[in-house]
């Protein structure tokens, strides 16, 4: 099942499709959930299972899935399953030295991290990161549509000693009538403005939702 998977789940966009391109690069998402899995001795003792309240377990085993999806066709070109203890982070670790060059993968702020960025990097590709509203790293100019370049550093004595990255660092707020404005921090190795502007950048991190989507359409709509 896997070999099939890797053959025949690759992108599906085509240049012009809506939310599938920015800037020449095809925009993809990576994000993770648990899925359900059939009560078998083998799965439980393999998967394990969430606790729930005063004490007891979930119904079915679960297991721990993180995805990279096509933002504009919810399409799934890779995926890591483990058991359901396994961290989301963990798993990505062998998602993003798959990553390729061409792409833009969007990620929330739970797979920030420098060891995690750095391997992502060296892929080729190129990211857009949510990174948390408190992260300062060193600015080293500022662009003309108001980001601003930066030395990214891993923390502690590592940091000291380690050559840094040159990032580029989006901040904005949002004014669509909720409660929950911001402000939002975006890391991107997109250090061009003129490649990729800073608003079309915020409005690409939206895209990352899709992934939310096309997990809902798996668990909800296909599987029943």
């Amino acid at each position: 099942m896997e070999m099939m998977f890797r053959r025949v789940a690759v992108p599906l966009g085509e240049p012009g499709w809506e939310g599938c391109f920015l800037g020449g690069r095809a925009m993809l998402a990576i994000d993770g959930t648990t899925v359900d899995v059939p009560d078998t001795k083998t799965n439980n003792a393999h998967f394990g299972r969430a606790g729930v309240s005063k004490g007891e377990q979930s119904a079915f085993p679960s297991a721990r899935l993180v995805a990279v999806a096509e933002c504009g066709t919810h399409a799934m070109v890779d995926a890591e399953i483990g058991p359901y203890r396994t961290s989301e982070v963990a798993l990505s670790k062998k998602l993003v030295d798959r990553f390729k060059p061409g792409t833009l993968v969007i990620a929330d702020r739970g797979f920030y991290g420098y060891d995690l960025w750095v391997r992502a990097v060296e892929t080729g590709a190129d990211l857009l990161w949510r990174a948390k509203s408190n992260m300062l790293p060193r600015p080293v100019g500022t662009l003309p549509d108001g980001s601003w370049l930066a030395e990214f550093r891993p923390s502690g004595n590592k940091g000291r000693k380690a050559e840094p990255l040159i990032i580029r660092v989006i901040d904005y707020q949002l004014d669509d009538g909720r409660g929950d404005t911001g402000p939002y921090r975006l890391f991107t190795t997109v250090l061009d403005p003129a490649e990729a502007p800073a608003g079309e950048l915020a409005l690409a991190y939206a895209q990352r939702w899709e992934i939310e989507l096309a997990f809902d359409e798996l668990k909800t709509h296909q599987r029943g």
